[in-house]
């Protein structure tokens, strides 16, 4: 029988965005969510008789989850513990605590008595007893720049020399690790980390690029090991499909928002049967979906019921949906807002209704839809701005910071408002 490991991460419980709470529960129809999700990895797994669970990063939504949003995820994890199956968690960068010296979200499970639930949260080489044999299981979590900062030879670097130091650090302990792996035992590497060739998902482009300190895959994929678990990217992914070894983000049990719109949501088994000879598969999880209906509405048609088809040839069973139609500023006062809602009817959830009525001319000349984000939005203009090329890189890194304030302010406006229609 080969040696099974259920890999996941980024189940981020407590994100509460695009749903409302339950009248039979009390509880928040997205907490559901992400805990049916989080539930059927868990139900995988012990069908599976996984050997080892590793957890790679990001448990709740803040470093500072409500008790529901605990007792949620304890829930779920303590099944591992019951059926006598060791979890390894890393802490990632939204479990760590925003003052040094605090708690992270995840450290009262190592505080439990529960062999079975290993916490590491400073890089860090396992050896786990399974009831397959042992494993060896190398953790580098989120790397802080608090725990270089901190340090006396460090003060003074900008922050692009602080994450150079933090990249050059984390290489060097993953080599260390890799000298360190015994051939006979299965040998995994675990990090909450951002991998240089890692195709980001949505809205993580905004809040990674240029701000997360980059490893790169060649130095991931280091041949020691027999499988490299990712998190902190939430699109499932193979960076090394040459599997030698397989460098895997699972991605999130569940979709954070409209960025992960056409991403696949789950969790990989991983099956190892000998050095050399290691193989995962890549279970969806039954994700809610996110529907994006974007209508061009011709100057000739009439805009309401043209929406409503564009609406009917959807299929919404479930779906948090958001409109966005682009019509000419004489025929907005057309678009019936109310009659193109009630044609939305079969939808979970419709998060938003927006119209986009920029001039032609403006359009055509700038090549730019507010579907672009800041940074495809600013390649595109200065593809037709050359004379612009000594300020590009100020220019994007100024867009990078706006736009994750942005995102950030985004998110926190749809925890507090209810869904409506913006017109």
């Amino acid at each position: 029988m080969p040696f099974k490991a259920l890999h996941l991460a980024d189940i981020h419980i407590g994100m509460e965005n695009y749903g409302r709470i339950d009248p039979d529960t009390g509880l928040h129809t997205r907490l559901q969510d992400f805990v049916k999700c989080l539930g059927f990895a868990v139900e995988t797994a012990l069908e599976e008789e996984v050997d080892l669970v590793l957890f790679a990063g990001d448990a709740y939504r803040t470093c500072d989850p409500n008790p529901t949003h605990q007792r949620a995820f304890a829930a779920q994890f303590r099944r591992f513990s019951d059926a006598g199956i060791p979890v390894v968690m890393i802490v990632g960068n939204h479990d760590n605590p925003v003052s040094f010296g605090k708690a992270t979200s995840i450290d009262i499970f190592g505080t439990l008595n529960r062999g079975e639930v290993r916490i590491v949260a400073r890089p860090e080489r396992l050896v786990i007893d399974t009831k397959s044999g042992k494993a060896q299981v190398a953790c580098l979590p989120w790397p802080m720049k608090s725990t270089i900062m901190t340090q006396e030879q460090y003060k003074g670097l900008s922050e692009t020399e602080i994450r150079t130091q933090i990249e050059d650090i984390c290489t060097r302990i993953i080599q260390t690790f890799a000298d360190e792996m015994i051939p006979d035992h299965p040998a995994f590497l675990m990090s909450h980390i951002t991998a240089t060739d890692a195709t980001l998902a949505g809205t993580e482009r905004a809040a990674v690029i240029g701000h997360d300190p980059t490893i790169l895959t060649s130095v991931l994929a280091n041949p020691a090991f027999d499988y490299v678990a990712l998190g902190h990217v939430h699109k499932f992914q193979d960076l090394n499909p040459t599997g030698k070894p397989h460098v895997i983000y699972p991605g999130s049990v569940e979709r954070v928002d409209f960025g992960e719109e056409h991403e696949a949501c789950g969790f990989c088994i991983v099956e190892y049967e000998g050095k050399g000879q290691t193989s995962y598969r890549f279970i969806e999880t039954p994700a809610r979906p996110f529907v994006t209906i974007d209508v061009e509405i011709p100057p000739d048609e009439p805009p309401t019921e043209y929406m409503i088809r564009a609406i009917r040839r959807r299929n919404l069973t479930n779906a948090v949906v958001r409109v966005i139609y682009t019509v000419a500023e004489e025929q907005q006062h057309l678009a019936d807002i109310k009659e193109v809602r009630e044609a939305l009817e079969e939808a979970f959830l419709v998060a938003s209704i927006i119209r986009k009525t920029e001039a032609p001319e403006r359009v055509r000349r700038a090549s730019v839809s507010e579907e672009l984000n800041i940074q495809e939005a600013l390649d595109r203009y200065f593809e037709n701005n050359p004379t612009l090329k000594p300020f590009v890189e100020d220019m994007k890194s100024y867009a990078r910071q706006l736009e994750h304030e942005l995102f950030e302010e985004e998110q926190g406006r749809m925890q507090n408002v209810e869904p409506g229609a913006k017109e």
